[in-house]
């Protein structure tokens, strides 16, 4: 209680907010007086401003598609709104996909993935607009920020779930390994930010968020067309042969034997590796974490409490893989590890708005830990017993994360003097 009195001393008073991401802290946040944001965090999401990463050609040639749709909006619309809406296309093809394929072990029909591709064009270019639209009506604020990102962590499930559905992968180590991978991309991007202050877009000038985007709606939509079982069942040597038994002499048995899906989900997996190797070097060696000046000492602890904030979801993705894919319905998992994740991105994601100190253990993330334990060496428990519990747990991460994010918002529009919502009086231009 005492660091959060200080702090707010600091805003009304005595000398200025101190910026704490770089504070090393192990197992608690220090204490606030009031919701989730100190007082010096509040001042810092006000003064904050968004510094994004390098665009790639992708997102250049659509720029101009992009402005063009904004000012088809009504200049009424809140920016908010327009992401709002974009998520809401996630849920509509989420909806589907959990009604016409609830575990990711049949395929759904043509339709439905159709559907799920427009979701995917739709929700990504509202996505782009809503950042246009706030600068369009003169209300771009911080909260965009936190509601554009809390948006994209949560509708990960989605783009999880459309290709889950077509590639048939429930109820499998592979369906756990392309979730954890994501979501733990997505996390170290934002942690990247916290430390850096810079939010990584993309990989070079050809490869970012825009381009693997369009690129599953476009796959959604192609895969809308096709036999999706008998053209991703196929096994690699079927696909190979066409280029002669010579050719096949210098690929290993173990590709040959592999189906089609799963070199697809091997390389999404490579993918998301390098994607995470990148960022860790990104902030190993950014200024702020190993200062020209500093002793080898003070970078080395500076690297280790940098990292420090990553056992927590490393140890999400761990207990994922603790859990045998056949002892739960796949669904179940998926929400549950999911929604854990969101909580933890929005939470670094506000921390790092705010410039507060965010803990190496998250203890939002021990309850998964401990029923994961529980499942995985609890021979008495069914598999009706296990998806009970991970279904309660589901409901309690749905209210925490909403909790906390209202919480936060409140918090967030009082400091500003705005709506969540709608564009306040006197504010419009």
């Amino acid at each position: 209680m005492a660091a959060a009195k200080s702090n707010g001393a600091a805003t009304s008073g005595g000398s200025d907010p101190k910026d704490e991401t770089l504070t090393s802290c192990l197992l608690f946040e220090p204490s606030v007086e009031k919701g989730n944001i100190s007082l010096s965090g509040l001042h810092f999401i006000a003064t904050h401003q968004y510094r994004a990463g390098s665009y790639t050609h992708l997102d250049n040639l659509l720029n101009p598609t992009w402005n063009y749709l904004t000012e088809l909006l009504p200049m009424w619309l809140a920016p908010n709104m327009v992401t709002t809406l974009g998520g809401l296309h996630c849920g509509l093809g989420y909806g589907l996909l959990w009604w016409y394929a609830p575990d990711f072990d049949k395929s759904p029909p043509d339709w439905v993935i159709a559907v799920c591709a427009y979701c995917t064009i739709a929700y990504y270019t509202l996505d782009c607009m809503d950042g246009k639209q706030a600068r369009r009506t003169g209300t771009s604020s911080p909260l965009g920020q936190l509601f554009d990102h809390g948006f994209d962590c949560i509708c990960t499930l989605f783009h999880l779930a459309t290709v889950s559905a077509y590639l048939c992968c429930g109820g499998t180590y592979w369906f756990i390994s392309i979730q954890t991978s994501l979501q733990l991309a997505f996390f170290m991007a934002q942690w990247e930010e916290y430390h850096t202050h810079i939010l990584p877009h993309c990989a070079g000038q050809w490869c970012g968020t825009t381009e693997v985007n369009y690129a599953l709606g476009l796959m959604a939509f192609l895969n809308s067309l096709i036999d999706r079982e008998a053209f991703f069942t196929r096994s690699m040597k079927e696909i190979l042969k066409p280029m002669g038994y010579s050719f096949l002499e210098y690929i290993p048995n173990v590709l040959e034997e592999m189906e089609l899906r799963h070199v697809g989900m091997c390389g999404w997996n490579v993918m998301s590796v390098i994607l995470m190797i990148m960022s860790v070097r990104r902030v190993l060696i950014h200024p702020r974490i190993a200062p020209p000046s500093a002793s080898y000492a003070e970078v080395f602890q500076s690297r280790v409490n940098a990292m420090s904030k990553l056992l927590t979801p490393f140890a999400l993705c761990l207990a994922a893989f603790l859990v045998p894919p056949k002892a739960v319905r796949t669904r179940y998992l998926s929400v549950t590890l999911g929604l854990c994740f969101s909580i933890l991105t929005k939470k670094i994601i506000v921390f790092s708005m705010a410039k507060m100190p965010f803990a190496a253990v998250q203890w939002d993330a021990f309850p998964l830990l401990l029923i994961a334990m529980w499942i995985r060496f609890d021979v008495n428990l069914t598999k009706m017993g296990a998806d009970f519990v991970l279904g309660i747990l589901c409901f309690y991460y749905t209210w925490r994360m909403l909790h906390w994010v209202n919480t936060a918002i409140d918090q967030i529009c009082e400091r500003l003097d705005i709506y969540c919502f709608t564009i306040k009086r006197g504010k419009r231009d």
